[in-house]
């Protein structure tokens, strides 16, 4: 067991009603802010958790207001002060970088808490190989926009029902930026929904031809925790067989090949069972946010200069089955047609059609002698006979589905 000077976030949640009974109430009368009785704050009516917590005074005095929040707005806080029947409106520019820090976040982790308890059984599903519609995902979305895990749904089924992996990786960029966002806030809030999003990420811009970004994110990945999941390193290894194979347009830059390469190498944690060779892996593993009543511990852990996501890593056992890659999907498209079942023309024309230079007469010269230019008029393609695509492709026989699966 390792020990630490500082409690970590298993502890810190197996502790939560001592640390809600250690909090000592401070007198109200040194609080900052205005009274009820001035204009209240307006904002939208979303119902908050009902914590006690003290709100600190920037600046040297640091007095304080022990009490609860019932409402944000963009310049505002309202308070519920215990044992008196009173409120107080609090300007946020009077409060100091931790509680706007903790004003910032609450939001975010109050409705990925929610969300992640209804999306919960999903992924136990999927981890028995059971993957949702697009259509059965799409109300997380619209219930919480902004909150990752409907995204995170969206993106895996997209790319494990259909192969459709231009939609996916829009799923993921939009989880991506909405991760990114609270990390911003407060690292290592959700570490393994990060690595989860990375990798899974990463395979769908493979797809798209956009390799740069796709190492990158492995890369980024592989960097949380003590070691790499396997999965990731094996995923990097396929980009560097497949890469081989590419046109030079959609390979790996140059300048990124050696990052691809250093992370081939990279030790990793070996997966519980083989994983199968020619296809990606897509991480199913997501941890839910922090208990509401940590938030403040875990700020002031990341305002000391500390980091938890190692901890994290050894204590919890989200993350050991992301380390040993138990609940992985593999990739059921075939690799060589992208699982679309037919080839590109070979002409490379755009859906039947490519554009032809014909010369046409401009104008005239002073002589009247002709002067002629060029311009391009559609075409049906030779090649293609119109159709837009090529033959089957006789590595899944234009199935579209890898024969892994």
């Amino acid at each position: 067991m390792i020990q630490l000077h500082r409690p970590t976030i298993s502890y810190l949640i197996c502790c939560t009603p001592f640390i809600l009974c250690a909090i000592t109430l401070l007198s109200v009368h040194a609080a900052t802010g205005q009274d009820q009785d001035e204009k209240t704050p307006q904002s939208d009516r979303v119902l908050l958790p009902e914590i006690q917590r003290d709100w600190t005074e920037a600046g040297e005095q640091g007095r304080k207001i022990h009490g609860t929040l019932t409402r944000i707005n963009p310049h505002n806080v309202l308070i519920r002060l215990p044992n008196v029947d009173k409120e107080k409106i609090v300007k946020k520019s009077q409060l100091s970088k931790l509680d706007l820090a903790y004003l910032e976040i609450l939001p975010s982790v109050h409705s990925d808490s929610e969300q992640y308890s209804q999306t919960e059984s999903i992924w136990g599903s999927m981890h028995s190989g059971t993957f949702p519609s697009v259509d059965q995902v799409r109300e997380y979305q619209v219930r919480f926009p902004k909150s990752p895990y409907g995204l995170l749904l969206s993106g895996i089924a997209t790319a494990c029902t259909s192969p459709d992996y231009e939609l996916a990786e829009s799923y993921f960029e939009k989880a991506h930026k909405a991760i990114s966002t609270r990390e911003k806030i407060l690292p290592d809030l959700m570490p393994a929904t990060l690595v989860t999003c990375w990798n899974n990420y990463a395979i769908v811009l493979w797809r798209q031809g956009k390799g740069n970004l796709a190492v990158r994110l492995l890369n980024e990945a592989s960097s949380i925790g003590p070691k790499p999941a396997e999965f990731l390193i094996h995923n990097a290894k396929i980009i560097m067989s497949e890469n081989e194979n590419r046109v030079e347009k959609y390979q790996v830059p140059k300048k990124m090949y050696p990052v691809l390469e250093e992370l081939a190498q990279k030790p990793y944690e070996r997966a519980a069972t083989q994983l199968r060779s020619g296809v990606m892996y897509f991480s199913l593993n997501v941890d839910s946010p922090p208990p509401l009543n940590v938030l403040d511990e875990l700020l002031r852990l990341h305002f000391d200069g500390e980091e938890t996501v190692t901890e994290r890593y050894t204590l919890d056992p989200v993350f050991a089955n992301l380390m040993q890659s138990k609940n992985c999907a593999y990739e059921p498209w075939c690799t060589t047609c992208d699982g679309k079942g037919v080839f590109r023309c070979p002409n490379r024309c755009n859906r039947g059609v490519i554009a032809v230079p014909i010369q046409t007469l401009e104008a005239r010269g002073i002589r009247g002698e002709p002067v002629y230019g060029t311009r391009f008029v559609d075409k049906r393609c030779d090649v293609c006979n119109g159709k837009g695509v090529g033959d089957k492709c006789n590595k899944c026989s234009g199935t579209g589905r890898t024969n892994a699966r």
